[in-house]
């Protein structure tokens, strides 16, 4: 037969809380479950400020007004190395390549070997001279 909860003692089978240790817990209970709510809206509010930072900015088109432009053939392009006019360049790690008619281009569009296309350039003189920062390649039709 199984004791009655009523007539257990404090000391059966362990002793019961008093009315002070039981504030103390409610208190403690309390205070760390705001800490954790006010720690959730902190992340929540980081994850926010990451997103917006990582969020991808629209690709800047050519700037034609740029100065400096000058006009060539690409022959061959490996990677980021351009041959243009029988002279190796690199692209810079933020240039701007596009098609003629605007479209961005990537790295793979425009690895070539061995061809001749059209290709009007803007070189960074002020950095690294030999650095393309904006492409405009005109593919045959």
């Amino acid at each position: 037969m199984s004791p009655d909860s009523l007539t257990m003692t404090q000391k059966y089978p362990f002793p019961l809380p008093t009315s002070r240790e039981r504030f103390i817990s409610l208190t403690l209970t309390w205070k760390l479950t705001l800490l954790v709510l006010i720690l959730l809206v902190l992340a929540t509010l980081a994850v926010q400020s990451f997103a917006m930072d990582s969020a991808p900015m629209l690709t800047p088109g050519i700037n034609h007004d740029l100065p400096g432009s000058r006009a060539g053939i690409l022959t061959r392009a490996q990677g980021t190395m351009l041959h243009v006019d029988s002279v190796t360049y690199t692209l810079s790690p933020i240039a701007v390549v596009e098609d003629r008619f605007g479209t961005p281009l990537t790295l793979r569009d425009i690895q070539c070997n061995n061809v001749e296309y059209r290709v009007l350039y803007w070189v960074a003189t002020d950095k690294a001279p030999n650095q393309i920062v904006q492409l405009v390649v005109s593919f045959p039709e």
